[in-house]
């Protein structure tokens, strides 16, 4: 049985047709475990999407194994979306099955490592480029919520414009004890954590492009803010 509709599948391979333009590779790391709920779906999904356009690429591994280590990923499924010769790295990841309103989310980072053609802001790609710590973005959403793909969108093309930044999306219901962690109650809940100072920001709900920018200025600068 596939996962997506045949009228979706239509759709987005036209979209893909006129939209894509440079390749994209799709890195899947997954695990036989069988504890591993979402593995198999995860690669379905994906290997579905792959096949509509010959610019996206899929290409999967292991969890456990080199190519994973060199990565930094420990959970599966986890979802790198890149550029074909990986120069993202991992900075745009989905830890979890991208599924529900997380789709759409999947389909902009494809779109967006394809064209190069972003939807923040010049002057937030300016402002991100002043950045000097590292910073890891946590988005953590579910596949129901509406509001979710506002936050990932806008922290994955964070992701994209700064060599200092990384963003991850963990969907809460996979993976609670990580949610549990940072006490999440709502989605989307960010967490910024500044990798060089050891300090967090965090907050709840879908904020304005600005907004979200601001809160990295404040993790960049060794802030501790926490708005729930």
């Amino acid at each position: 049985m596939e996962l997506l509709k045949k009228e979706d599948k239509e759709y987005l391979k036209k979209e893909f047709g006129k939209i894509l333009r440079d390749g994209v590779k799709i890195l899947l790391f997954t695990s036989k475990d069988e504890n591993c709920k979402y593995c198999k779906d995860t690669e379905k999904l994906l290997k579905e999407v792959s096949e509509l356009s010959d610019r996206i690429e899929l290409e999967i591994h292991d969890v456990e194994d080199k190519k994973a280590r060199e990565m930094g990923i420990e959970l599966a499924p986890t979802v790198i979306v890149t550029d074909s010769m990986e120069e993202l790295g991992s900075g745009v990841r989905f830890t979890g099955i991208p599924s529900g309103y997380e789709f759409t989310a999947l389909i902009k980072d494809i779109m967006y490592v394809s064209t190069k053609q972003l939807e923040i802001t010049d002057a937030t790609i300016q402002e991100l480029q002043n950045i000097r710590s590292r910073l890891k973005i946590e988005v953590y959403v579910t596949p129901a919520c509406p509001y979710c793909p506002k936050a990932v969108m806008i922290a994955h093309q964070f992701a994209m414009v700064s060599d200092k930044i990384e963003s991850e999306v963990i969907e809460s219901l996979e993976f609670p004890s990580l949610a549990d962690s940072w006490g999440v109650m709502g989605v989307p809940h960010t967490v910024i954590k500044n990798l060089d100072r050891g300090n967090v920001v965090q907050f709840v709900g879908a904020y304005p492009e600005n907004y979200v920018l601001d809160f990295v200025r404040d993790a960049d600068e060794g802030k501790e803010v926490e708005m729930k």
